[in-house]
């Protein structure tokens, strides 16, 4: 069955996640007294409104409680209340909810966990990556100069032949102990950089 989409906190004011606590003291201000008239006048919904408004400029005016609702709005979808903004994912969160014995706050912890280690293996993945095609792009460069310096004679063919062998080789073996160096202290460290930043 399909539910009524939940507005967040800065739909409910008419702010957008930029504006600053200026800004949306200004506009709750402006609803709130718009509303009380209405109140006053015998308007039913209007205490639900007033309600509504303060609960999100509550939320949104103390800087420590409004990073960790932006937090929870990194969901492709929104959970106010248990409810969601598509019935199909509020079907899901409530069978992931009941089969893992979680609260809300807990599944959105485990989901930023996931996000944030998800992004870490990005993050090392890309690294590597640049540092391997860096290698090939070196090692093709070497191959290309030293197959341009090898003359046409029997013997500097041989001779280039083998010095090709061991600079191979060599170069290879560098290769591997600069990747095991660069992925497993560098970046190590880096993450670690990272990681502190975030907390």
């Amino acid at each position: 069955m399909a539910r009524t989409k939940r507005e967040t906190f800065y739909e409910i004011l008419g702010v957008t996640k930029e504006s600053t606590s200026e800004t949306i003291e200004a506009i709750y201000l402006k609803e709130l007294e718009f509303w009380e008239h209405l109140q006053e006048a015998g308007i039913g919904e209007a205490k639900d409104k007033i309600l509504e408004l303060t609960r999100a400029y509550l939320t949104l005016s103390e800087p420590k409680k409004r990073k960790e609702y932006d937090s929870q709005l990194d969901f492709e979808f929104v959970l106010l209340d248990g409810k969601t903004k598509d019935p199909d994912m509020e079907e899901a969160y409530d069978h992931y909810r009941l089969s893992h014995q979680k609260t809300y706050q807990e599944i959105i912890s485990d989901f930023t966990r996931f996000r944030e280690e998800m992004g870490d293996t990005l993050w090392i993945l890309k690294k590597t990556t640049i540092y391997m095609v860096l290698n090939l792009l070196l090692y093709s460069a070497l191959v290309l100069i030293h197959s341009l310096w090898i003359e046409n004679t029997e013997n500097e063919k041989v001779w280039g032949q083998n010095a090709s062998d061991w600079g191979s080789g060599i170069f290879l073996g560098i290769s591997a102990l600069g990747y095991l160096f660069f992925r497993f202290r560098f970046l190590n460290k880096e993450l670690e950089k990272r990681k502190q930043k975030r907390s």
